[in-house]
């Protein structure tokens, strides 16, 4: 998951700056390239590395009680930041205007933390507060880095720390679940 999610940040990158710079289908088209490369990730990391190891998981009553709240809860909050994006680019809200670091936690960091409050789990709050400053940091960054590459290093960054991460959880995983042995 950790990695799926990190490459999912990073696939920011490139319709973040790149756009510009690049012919026309690989403009548009790499940013779901990389989705789709992380996604595949995730889905033969299951198969043919979760599930020989631990089996399929079947989820209880609380869990799948926790994840109908996590739908309403998160519903609700898109509800809120349409309404706030809304006001923003429209003329109805006048000069309503937030700052990079208040936008980031508002529209990203608190989603994943509820998702992550839900769900139980704990690196998501790290990955949200991550995420949620990557549009301030790529601000900062653009005093070293010309705009538009601060937002491709930024959004790399963070993803290939969350990437790093994954792989790290992901060698424990192994290490600590190996293969069982076939039995002759």
């Amino acid at each position: 998951m950790d990695i799926y999610f990190g490459i999912l940040i990073a696939s920011f990158a490139p319709s973040l700056s790149l756009t510009e710079i690049l012919p026309f289908p690989l403009n548009v088209l790499l940013g779901p390239i990389m989705i789709g490369f992380g996604l595949a990730f995730f889905i033969l990391s299951k198969k043919f590395l979760i599930k020989p190891r631990i089996g399929v998981v079947k989820f209880g009553r609380k869990r799948k009680v926790r994840k109908r709240r996590t739908m309403v809860v998160l519903s609700i909050n898109i509800v809120i930041l349409l309404i706030l994006f809304l006001l923003r680019v429209s003329d109805i809200g006048g000069s309503f205007s937030l700052p990079f670091l208040i936008e980031g936690y508002l529209f990203l960091t608190v989603p994943l933390c509820i998702v992550a409050y839900f769900l139980q789990f704990t690196r998501l709050y790290i990955y949200g507060f991550l995420l949620g400053s990557g549009f301030f940091l790529a601000d900062i960054s653009s005093i070293i880095v010309p705009i538009p590459y601060n937002f491709l290093f930024t959004y790399l960054l963070l993803g290939g720390i969350i990437v790093i991460i994954g792989v790290t959880y992901l060698i424990r995983f192994l290490r600590k679940y190996p293969l069982p042995r076939e039995e002759t």
